[in-house]
């Protein structure tokens, strides 16, 4: 496959300095508020063969995580090789690390990449991916629940910080849930809203984005969209599989920063339960966070000063906080970074950021 990129493009080296600015924001925090040589101390404790279980846990979660994708695709009849659906689940990562708006643009690189490569309908992949990300909305609120209230119930004092970080992002996340399945029940609404939003555009760029003449094509997209919402509710069990991958997925990636903990041999006073359920809390909070487009590509920086925090703020000493944080992004970040990017070589995908269209792709 041979790539193309239309109109003017912000190339994947200019995020370097922003990337940049993100480490050097944590940097800072680091020399301002933990004591660098304890943590590096920490660190150089780690056991090679614990942490390497870490690494192994997340290469699992993007596995079934694509698994889960490949198998909710086909009630659909769409049929992609499960290579393919791997590949644009790591180009989906790569995206989201280098595009401020984490919340949608791996979905938008995935979607586009399948659609124009595979040609498949774009109807059919949005409905898939939508439903994923409902699958994980309502996993993501449903663990933030639980887990407080274990720690509660095991008498375990959480600090009024966290209790308000906790409530305000189980709301939002409740908030989210509800609008996803909102937006899936009511076609009319979706399409009202669509609507505005395009003359909203047309209106603030001044004529420039006539995006009425592409009304005939959304609308077509939307049915086939709605159309492929409603085979998943005739067939309730072809959701069975995705469902038990999407789940699997979620508890390799909890385990991730579980097994970071393990590695440098920390031992929480409460027991390997107390530290899990601080880690299924922490995890989840970082992925809310996370998922609001905050303007930072790889979002570098904030995740971890608010993933060092909350560690913090359970008890955890800091040097042990900023030592597992910074050994979790490590994986979580640079190696998903590197294999994202060897994705993108993979499918001959220079250039993944435009103004213009995303890219254009012949064969």
């Amino acid at each position: 496959m041979r790539c193309q990129v239309n109109g003017k493009h912000t190339s994947l080296l200019k995020t370097v300095p922003l990337l940049a600015v993100g480490l050097l924001l944590f940097l800072l925090y680091l020399l301002l508020f933990v004591d660098i040589p304890e943590m590096v101390g920490v660190m150089q404790q780690v056991n090679v063969a614990i942490y390497s279980l870490a690494a192994l846990a997340l290469l699992s979660e993007t596995t079934l995580f694509a698994l889960a994708w490949q198998y909710l695709l086909i009630p659909l009849s769409v049929k992609v090789p499960v290579k393919k659906t791997f590949l644009y689940v790591w180009v989906g990562v790569f995206t989201d690390l280098l595009i401020p708006a984490e919340s949608v643009s791996g979905d938008i690189a995935k979607a586009y990449l399948m659609s124009k490569e595979l040609d498949v309908n774009p109807g059919k992949v949005a409905a898939s991916l939508v439903s994923l990300r409902i699958l994980g909305t309502f996993t993501a609120t449903a663990t933030l629940f639980v887990s407080f209230f274990a720690l509660l119930m095991l008498d375990y004092s959480i600090s009024g910080v966290m209790i308000q970080i906790l409530v305000a992002v189980t709301v939002m996340s409740a908030l989210a849930f509800l609008l996803l399945v909102i937006f899936c029940f009511k076609e009319g609404w979706t399409k009202r809203l669509i609507y505005a939003l395009m003359d909203f555009a047309e209106w603030i760029s001044r004529g420039h984005f006539r995006l009425r003449r592409f009304k005939t094509r959304i609308i077509d997209g939307l049915k086939v969209f709605y159309e492929s919402l409603r085979i998943f509710g005739s067939k309730p069990f072809k959701l069975i599989l995705p469902i038990v991958f999407y789940i699997l997925a979620w508890v390799f990636s909890v385990a991730i920063v579980f097994l970071v903990f393990a590695a440098i041999g920390y031992s929480d006073p409460g027991g390997p339960l107390v530290l899990l359920l601080k880690t299924l809390v922490v995890y989840t909070l970082l992925v809310a966070i996370k998922s609001i487009p905050i303007g930072v590509p790889a979002e570098v920086g904030i995740p971890e000063i608010f993933m060092t925090m909350s560690f913090i703020l359970f008890g955890i000493p800091q040097e042990i906080s900023a030592a597992a944080t910074v050994l979790t992004r490590i994986l979580t970040v640079w190696l998903r970074f590197l294999i994202g990017f060897a994705a993108v070589q993979w499918l001959g995908v220079t250039n993944l950021i435009g103004r213009g269209d995303f890219v254009k792709a012949k064969d």
